[in-house]
């Protein structure tokens, strides 16, 4: 299990692509269709993530599950831990944990993949080891899996309860060029993450089931699920550093929020979505300390030492929106489960309390990765 947790931990985030020499970026997609072309002869990397946290019961942990549908390699050690130019170009990566803290990873070779739609409807098929579905109104995501062989067979569902988005207050473009004023020079690892990283969230939130069978083990989960698709033209850490990701769906709330260090770059970014029973209280992205409003405060705090990756860990982060008007939002998410623990990547999932300041405070599930390639030490 050790070994399959290396493979598949590196391969989960939410981050994007397009269009560099010699890689195509495609024309009039649907929000959560295929936006790049990715084969062996490219770099590229597209993919689609979906990940549902269950509840506290009993005294366990937090059940979770979290699934990858891949066209290529996010890092650039998976290719070659995959078998390098006879890699698979086409993958599914599952992981998460039971409810008692056991985790499981697994990574499924597929024969093909195709993503087709019809309307802003998507069916991805990924030939021998499963299948995703966005409905046209992506109010339903839902995955099967039917790979026997490797020992996982089952579904996911979620209902969606918020709007899809954008990275950037845009229904247009799923980049983040907006947060860099016009005219700005760019160095070459600053123009892939601004122009080239695309992030496309379907499904912010909402009401999700798994129903499977790991390895002969049954896992069902009644909790809150996450989808997103994204592309990117190189592997991550050729170009950045650091990278936070948190999602969290606490009472009427959907959130989440990006943190990124780009490699030799003083332009670090952060990203907040926020809404409120489907309406958007915020959605934009912008420069670490550029604005007075309309922003997000990401801060990590506590200082653990995680044994098995060898590094310090934190405990948790303070998650506080600044809206355009002023209002402003505070949530806490803890770790309460770790699910990867590699050098360069973790992700745990656990508890959410926050809401707005002064105002009623709710409590709900959060999951959160720290993607590190550059081993960035973390002090608290």
């Amino acid at each position: 299990m050790r070994a399959s947790l290396i493979l598949a931990s590196s391969a989960i985030l939410g981050l994007a692509s397009s269009c560099l020499a010699g890689l195509n970026r495609r024309q009039s997609i649907p929000h959560d269709g295929q936006y790049i072309d990715v084969n062996s002869q490219n770099d590229a990397t597209e993919w689609w993530w979906v990940q549902v946290g269950g509840p506290l019961e009993g005294g366990q942990g937090p059940a979770s599950f979290h699934v990858t549908f891949y066209q290529g390699y996010p890092i650039s050690a998976l290719r070659e831990a995959a078998g390098g130019a006879s890699a698979p170009e086409n993958y599914i990566v599952i992981n998460g944990a039971f409810a008692n803290g056991t985790v499981f990873a697994y990574q499924i070779p597929a024969s093909s993949s195709s993503v087709t739609y019809q309307g802003q409807a998507v069916t991805g098929i990924w030939e021998g080891a499963g299948e995703f579905q966005n409905s046209a109104d992506l109010s339903k995501f839902s995955v099967s899996l039917n790979a026997p062989d490797f020992g996982v067979t089952g579904t996911l569902e979620i209902t969606s309860d918020g709007p899809s988005h954008f990275g950037c207050n845009s229904t247009t473009s799923p980049y983040f060029d907006s947060a860099i004023p016009a005219g700005t020079s760019l160095s070459a690892n600053e123009q892939i993450f601004f122009q080239q990283l695309g992030w496309a969230t379907s499904q912010p939130g909402g009401d999700a089931t798994v129903d499977v069978v790991l390895s002969g083990s049954p896992l069902t989960i009644t909790g809150k699920g996450y989808h997103d698709a994204n592309w990117m033209p190189q592997p991550i850490d050729k170009f950045m550093d650091d990278w936070y990701f948190l999602d969290a769906q606490v009472g009427p709330y959907d959130l989440s929020a990006v943190y990124a260090a780009i490699t030799g770059s003083t332009k670090d970014f952060t990203t907040g979505f926020l809404e409120h029973s489907g309406t958007i209280l915020q959605n934009q992205c912008s420069l670490l300390g550029s604005r007075e409003d309309d922003f997000v405060s990401i801060t990590p705090y506590g200082l653990g030492f995680d044994a098995p990756s060898g590094v310090n860990v934190m405990k948790g982060f303070i998650l506080d929106y600044t809206l355009a008007n002023g209002d402003q939002y505070h949530f806490n998410i803890t770790g309460l489960s770790l699910v990867l623990d590699q050098p360069i990547y973790h992700r745990w999932v656990g508890s959410a309390v926050g809401g707005q300041v002064g105002g009623e405070q709710y409590s709900g599930v959060a999951m959160y990765d720290w993607l590190n390639p550059s081993l960035r030490p973390y002090n608290g």
